[in-house]
């Protein structure tokens, strides 16, 4: 009987120690760290303080770990974006207005910057004006939205693209299409418009002429906004703090810019462009009935697209864009 007693209390007591060894184990259950935010953008001024936010640790001190991935070709990210390699991209919201059938589940949170001249048509020295286009050959890109910005050009000066011939050329490519005579004229922006002068292009119309028609965007999937609100607020915040780091330090900005970026420092400039505050962000935000609104600027790019047959349905820009975010940081 003794025997079974004491086997007994010498189980029972291994067993607690057993226990209170585990127990005094460190846990291996910890929460694992998110990867870093994957945001894609291309060459375009409005895009720049993502530059400014990862070189000078912007993002990080908001307390969000950004990955970015610079495109020259303004559609790369975009269709990088449509194939799900990425959580967000910057883009011209006539691009992304042509593409959201083949990208669902994603949302604008952000308004960057207005087109206000940085966006051009240029032409040979030989073409005096918009009136002598007619009978040419304008280059541009298709189903986005450099076409329905030569369409509003040709329609202040009394023409349209029947009275042209639309080439459709990358805007990264005009300077050389100019060049070689393939085309008289061309839509392309800064800083290609810097180089098209440069080898003796002339600027015969600009964005300047169409307030409001072309602002850029932050866009994110769903599923980001959903699971990770609190590093999508930190993203915003971090480029709200370049924006202002670009304000008060021009030369400083255009030195790290550029030779990020590998381009010359007088081809970096905001010039043409009008960057968007809080303040702008709260306006655009709102649902209005002119361009400056950008679910009327939305509208305008989804009537167009929907005419031309670049979209087969109108979509729901209330659920398209998500002023919500911004909202939270005033």
């Amino acid at each position: 009987m003794k025997s079974r007693f004491f086997r007994f209390v010498c189980l029972f007591l291994l067993s607690i120690a057993l226990i209170t060894a585990c127990n005094g184990k460190p846990s291996v259950t910890s929460k694992s760290e998110p990867p870093p935010l994957t945001v894609a953008y291309s060459l375009w001024p409005g895009y720049f303080p993502l530059v400014i936010a990862q070189e000078k640790g912007f993002f990080t001190q908001q307390g969000v770990k950004v990955e970015l991935v610079y495109s020259e070709n303004h559609l790369a990210p975009l269709a990088n974006f449509s194939a799900g390699n990425y959580d967000g991209m910057a883009i011209t919201l006539g691009s992304f207005m042509s593409s959201i059938e083949e990208i669902t589940d994603s949302h604008i949170i952000l308004i960057t910057d207005r087109s206000t001249g940085a966006d051009a048509v240029v032409s040979q020295s030989n073409i005096q004006s918009v009136a002598d286009l007619k009978g040419k050959r304008i280059g541009v890109k298709l189903g986005n939205f450099g076409e329905l910005f030569v369409t509003k050009m040709l329609e202040k000066n009394g023409l349209s693209s029947n009275d042209v011939t639309l080439v459709n050329l990358e805007a990264e490519t005009i300077v050389q299409n100019l060049k070689n005579g393939n085309i008289q004229a061309g839509q392309t922006w800064q800083p290609y418009v810097f180089q098209a002068v440069q080898s003796g292009a002339k600027v015969l119309f600009t964005s300047k002429q169409t307030p409001g028609l072309i602002p850029d965007v932050v866009v994110f999937r769903s599923n980001v906004l959903r699971d990770r609100p609190d590093d999508v607020r930190a993203f915003i915040r971090a480029w709200f703090q370049a924006q202002d780091y670009w304000k008060a330090n021009p030369e400083e900005t255009k030195t790290l810019i550029a030779k990020t970026l590998n381009l010359k420092p007088e081809e970096i400039s905001t010039e043409g462009i009008e960057l968007q505050d809080l303040k702008n962000n709260l306006a655009a935000l709102t649902p209005g009935s002119t361009t400056d609104s950008l679910y009327y600027t939305a509208q305008l790019y989804a009537d167009f697209y929907t005419r031309t047959g670049g979209l087969s349905t109108a979509p729901d820009l209330q659920k398209l864009i998500l002023p919500s975010f911004v909202q939270q940081l005033q």
